[in-house]
């Protein structure tokens, strides 16, 4: 996995491989960096999973992360640490994307090997029992909470059975309280009523985080004229140019189309009928004729 260490305008480059890894500015740690307290970060990587504990309070994009809790940070979020050091996790691959809950049991359940990323908005749990997990918001009302009858349940005690719910509308997507004991937060603002939601939101139940994820955009539709086969512009040369009286015509690869049904038979093709037609009626004559004598 890749990263970024920022500070003071320097920004250096690193990977990591998968395993436990200590960052902070002590002689133990496995990622040394002067300034920082000792064993600040452990970095634990698990198929391209990356779970972060702190000893001290630190930042994911912005939002308080309390130390002793171990949160999965995505690609892309940015750990804000002391003395005004950052520490990004870089994307691997441009465009990519998890699939949601309903791709995944539809994997399964068809034997599909490959599963494409689902368009949906998404919730990807990072704290809690059920770290790790996506829920794709395929719906237009999401209840989320810790009771059977909602759409996202939570193991989490501190979540109420009916705790909030996400609405899908014309104008996006909101987050709604449903008068839960211990409230709703957003970024770590407490959600009066209801309040909408942008790519990257962090939404906190109880004791568990949730990553709210924009759905992809649709790729836009084909312009008009370019379904089915193309045509070829016509030479402008050959377009304007005059055949002169008596001259041949040029010659072509391209096949002579048949003449249809109702179109005009030439003059020569005539003359052969009417020769037929008259050759006919002679032999009818000649036949009567000997018919009569016999």
């Amino acid at each position: 996995m890749r990263f970024e260490f920022e500070h003071l305008g320097t920004t250096t480059p690193f990977e990591l491989s998968e395993g436990l890894h200590l960052l902070g500015g002590g002689p133990e740690d496995h990622i040394r960096l002067e300034g920082l307290p000792p064993r600040l970060l452990s970095l634990r990587i698990e198929c391209q999973r990356l779970m972060v504990e702190a000893a001290l309070t630190f930042t994911v994009n912005g939002v308080l992360a309390p130390p002793g809790v171990p949160r999965l940070v995505l690609p892309g979020e940015v750990l804000g640490l002391p003395e005004e050091m950052c520490l990004r996790v870089l994307q691997q691959t441009e465009g990519e994307r998890g699939v949601g809950t309903v791709a995944v049991l539809k994997g399964l359940l068809t034997g599909a090997e490959e599963l494409a990323p689902s368009r949906a908005a998404t919730l990807t749990c990072l704290t809690g029992l059920d770290v790790g997990r996506t829920h794709a918001l395929a719906e237009q009302c999401t209840p989320i909470g810790r009771g059977r009858e909602v759409t996202l349940r939570l193991r989490d005690r501190a979540v109420s059975r009916t705790h909030a719910r996400i609405l899908h509308g014309e104008d996006g997507f909101t987050l709604e309280d449903l008068d839960s004991p211990n409230g709703v937060f957003v970024n770590g603002q407490r959600v009066r009523g209801r309040a909408p939601l942008v790519d990257g939101d962090v939404i906190e139940l109880g004791r568990s985080l949730l990553r709210f994820q924009a759905p992809l955009a649709e790729p836009p539709p084909p312009e008009e004229g370019t379904a089915g086969s193309e045509v070829a512009p016509a030479d402008p040369a050959a377009r304007d140019a005059v055949q002169e009286p008596g001259a041949p015509m040029p010659a072509t690869d391209a096949p002579t189309p048949a003449s249809p049904s109702g179109a005009r038979r030439p003059r020569g093709e005539w003359w052969l009928i009417g020769v037929g037609a008259v050759a006919a009626i002679i032999g009818l004559a000649v036949t009567y004729a000997l018919a009569g004598t016999g």
